[in-house]
C-alpha cells in the first residue's frame, strides 16, 4: 500500500530530493573512477535540488544515498521501497547557446525535469538504492537543437550494497545521457554534445582493524556519441584500484590511492592508452569547523599510437599526429570551512592530465572557491567562482583558459515547494583565433518534490 507522510521539516523537504541534477560537480560522477581525480566543474545550472538550510542539518552528498533509509526520510512508501519523486521546471535565457566567438545565438531554453531516488531494503545490511533523474530541454527560437530523446543525469544511478562481517560490497551502475558540452572546456562553436554515458563497477571495503581500511574495485566506462562528427571520440575504459588507509589519530586519515587504467577507442583516430594515478592522501579535520582533503601523486599516461589531429593534414612526416606520451604530478585539495551555523565556504583546486578530444590528452589546472549562505530562515545565496587553464598536446597545441561565476539565490517556499534564480557567466580565451566565447545564462525555477 501506498502510504504518504505529509509532517515533514524543511531539512528533510530538501535532503530527500539528493543531487539527482545538481549543478555542483557534475565532472565528478564519471571521473571518481577513472583516470581523472580533478575538482572541476560548476555543471549546468538546473532546478536547484540542494538547498543549504545550515550547516547543523546539511548533509554531506556522499551520505546522503546511505541516509534516505532512515524510518523518517521518506515521503513515500511501497512495501519495502522507500522513495521521493520531484519535478522540477525552469525556464532559461542564454545568450550564447553555441559558446561561439562571433554570430552568437541567444534563445530561451524550457528545462522540464523529474526526479525519483529511493532505496529497497532487503535488511540491515543488505540493500538497493536507485536513482533516476530526467529531463528535457525545449529551444523556443532553435527547436534544432531540442534534445533528442530525453536527458538522463549523470547521477541516475543503481547501487546494490551488502555487508558481511568487516567486508562491505557494493555494485553499481550509473547511465547517463547528456548534450550540454559545459564541462568539456577544449570545445567552441557547438550547441550540443550528445553522448550517452555508463560506468559500472564492483567495489569490496575491508574494515581490516579498528584503524584500517582496505579499499580495491574495478570500474568499467564507455562513452558513445550520437554525431558523426564525434564517433572517433567514442571509447571505453576499465579500471582496476586499490586505496588503503589508517587512521592516524581521531583527526587525522592517511592513505594511499592507486589505480591503472586500459582506454580503447573503438575508431582508430584517437591512440588508445594505458593510465596510472598512484599518489598518497590525507584527511584531516583540524578544527571543529575546518575539513581538509589533500591529495598528490603521480600520473602517466602512455599511448599505444597516434592520434590523428588533422585528417586533412599531407605532404609533411607526421603532420597532423599526435604521438606525444605525458608523465608528471596531480594533485587534489579542498578545504571546508563553516565559521558559522549559517554560513560555509569551500576552496577547491587541481592539477590532472585528461583524455583528448582530437589530441592525446591536455593537461587541466582548475581552481574554484564556493559560499553556501543561509541568509534568511528559508533562504540560501550560493555564489561560486572559478578559474582552469588548459594546454592540448601535439604540434599544434592549444593552451587557454577559462573563467566563470555564478550565483544562486534560492527560497524554500513551503515544506514541498523550492523557488531558485540562478545566473552564470562563463568565459573562454584561447591561442587558437575564434575558440573564444563569452556567456551570460540566467535560470528561473521551480522544484516541487510530493
Amino acid at each position: 500500500m501506498l502510504t504518504m507522510t505529509t509532517s515533514r521539516s524543511l531539512k528533510l523537504s530538501i535532503f530527500g530530493i539528493l543531487s539527482l541534477a545538481t549543478a555542483g560537480h557534475a565532472q565528478e560522477f564519471f571521473r571518481e573512477y577513472g583516470t581523472s581525480r580533478t575538482s572541476g566543474g560548476i555543471g549546468r545550472l538546473s532546478p536547484n535540488t540542494e538547498v543549504f538550510t545550515g550547516n547543523n542539518s546539511a548533509l554531506a552528498p556522499e551520505d546522503r544515498i546511505d541516509q534516505i533509509n532512515q524510518e523518517d526520510d521518506y515521503n513515500m512508501r511501497f512495501g519495502n521501497l522507500d522513495f521521493v519523486v520531484a519535478f522540477g521546471t525552469s525556464v532559461e535565457f542564454n545568450d550564447n547557446i553555441t559558446l561561439a566567438h562571433r554570430d552568437k545565438l541567444s534563445d530561451i531554453i524550457l528545462r522540464p525535469q523529474l526526479d525519483f531516488e529511493g532505496v529497497l531494503n532487503f535488511s540491515e545490511t543488505n540493500k538497493l538504492n536507485i536513482g533516476i533523474g530526467i529531463g528535457y530541454a525545449k529551444y523556443l527560437d532553435h527547436s534544432e537543437f531540442d534534445t533528442d530523446g530525453l536527458l538522463v543525469s549523470p547521477t541516475s544511478a543503481l547501487r546494490w550494497t551488502a555487508e558481511a562481517g568487516a567486508f562491505k560490497f557494493t555494485v553499481r551502475e550509473r547511465l547517463s545521457y547528456q548534450e550540454d558540452p559545459f564541462n568539456l572546456i577544449t570545445l567552441t562553436d557547438i550547441a550540443n554534445f550528445k553522448r550517452w554515458e555508463n560506468q559500472a563497477g564492483i567495489q569490496v571495503d575491508w574494515d581490516a582493524s579498528q584503524y584500517t581500511k582496505i579499499t580495491a574495485g574495478y570500474d568499467r566506462y564507455d562513452m558513445w556519441t550520437k554525431d558523426e562528427e564525434f564517433e572517433s571520440l567514442d571509447h571505453g575504459i576499465d579500471t582496476i584500484y586499490l586505496r588503503p588507509s589508517y587512521q592516524v589519530s581521531p583527526t587525522v586519515t592517511a592513505g594511499l590511492n592507486v589505480s591503472y587504467s586500459w582506454v580503447d577507442y573503438r575508431q582508430n583516430v584517437q591512440a588508445d592508452a594505458r593510465v596510472l594515478l598512484v599518489g598518497p592522501f590525507i584527511q584531516w579535520k583540524a578544527s571543529e569547523y575546518v575539513d581538509v582533503y589533500a591529495e598528490v601523486g603521480y600520473q602517466q599516461s602512455t599511448f599505444d599510437d597516434e592520434t590523428v589531429t588533422d585528417p586533412t593534414a599531407t605532404g609533411v612526416a607526421g603532420a597532423g599526429l599526435d604521438s606525444e606520451d605525458t608523465s608528471g604530478y596531480y594533485a587534489k585539495l579542498s578545504i571546508v570551512h563553516r565559521p558559522s551555523e549559517h554560513f560555509r565556504h569551500r576552496l577547491e583546486a587541481s592539477k590532472t592530465t585528461e583524455l583528448g578530444y582530437g589530441t592525446n590528452y591536455y593537461d587541466l589546472y582548475h581552481v574554484e572557491y564556493s559560499i553556501d549562505w543561509k541568509i534568511a530562515e528559508n533562504t540560501s545565496l550560493s555564489p561560486t567562482l572559478f578559474y582552469e587553464w588548459y594546454e592540448t598536446s601535439g604540434s599544434n597545441s592549444e593552451d587557454g583558459y577559462r573563467l566563470g561565476a555564478a550565483i544562486g539565490l534560492h527560497h524554500i517556499y513551503s515544506e514541498h515547494l523550492t523557488i531558485g534564480l540562478d545566473y552564470r557567466f562563463l568565459m573562454k580565451d584561447s591561442n587558437l583565433s575564434e575558440a573564444d566565447y563569452r556567456q551570460n545564462l540566467g535560470l528561473l525555477s521551480l522544484y516541487y518534490k510530493f
